[in-house]
């Protein structure tokens, strides 16, 4: 009879908020890395946002670079140090608003880095925020206080589609809301960190995220929130996938 154990990458607990997807995404990585027996060489890019945490959480060499920005830090880190494995770990703010761009040239380059974007539809650390590409329509935040309105706000979009027109490795988008979700979502995740020990190109796993404490609702009502609205806008499935051209 096999025992489920905590992987030894996690070694702090960490201030992630009650119900929130990051703990867990945070999780799957640490278990994909020591299945992969790549832990000894990985080298985490956090954002400086909810997913800061993990630089305690995880027993791995890492850096922080400017809000947004990941995608460029983790493309300079992995010019500097070719053989090892490069993670970025970051919220949908970060990489599809702010540093859209850098996300954006980093598909273009096809880097050879693991980009992991969690989706939770806000600005979640610096207060609430919308997201202007994820937050959807009617979703009251801290600047959009009677609800997103296309007329005022325009609309969310799907960047997965848009950025999987270009010649891609991998992309594809999981969830976490039940727990053949998150097997799945592992699956993409553990792909994409296998992409760089074969030495291929660049992947994208998005993952949609509940945030209760900035939708203002439960822990149960925000993973069906996350079910049901998210994945209206946001499909679950697998966008490019170089390895199945070859």
């Amino acid at each position: 009879m096999s025992t489920i154990k905590k992987p030894e990458l996690l070694v702090k607990s960490c201030g992630y908020c009650g119900g929130c997807g990051h703990g867990i995404v945070q999780r799957l990585i640490a278990e994909c890395l020591e299945e992969l027996n790549v832990h000894e060489k990985t080298i985490q890019v956090v954002d400086i946002a909810c997913c800061f945490w993990a630089l305690d959480a995880m027993n791995l060499d890492g850096i922080a670079g400017p809000h947004g920005r990941c995608a460029a830090v983790a493309t300079g880190v992995k010019k500097a140090r070719p053989d090892e494995v490069v993670y970025i770990h970051a919220g949908d703010g970060a990489s599809y608003t702010i540093g859209m761009a850098e996300t954006t040239h980093a598909v273009l380059r096809d880097v050879p880095i693991t980009m992991i974007v969690v989706n939770n539809a806000i600005f979640g650390m610096t207060g609430g925020q919308m997201a202007p590409a994820t937050t959807l329509i009617g979703d009251k935040t801290t600047s959009s206080s009677k609800g997103r309105m296309q007329s005022i706000h325009g609309s969310p979009g799907d960047v997965l589609a848009s950025l999987s027109v270009y010649n891609v490795e991998f992309m594809a988008r999981g969830a976490l809301y039940d727990i053949k979700q998150i097997n799945t979502t592992k699956k993409y995740i553990k792909k994409g960190l296998q992409n760089q020990v074969d030495n291929k190109g660049f992947s994208l796993i998005e993952i949609l995220s509940p945030c209760p404490t900035n939708w203002g609702l439960s822990g149960i009502d925000a993973m069906e929130k996350t079910k049901t609205s998210m994945t209206e806008i946001y499909p679950l499935k697998v966008y490019a996938d170089r390895g199945d051209n070859a």
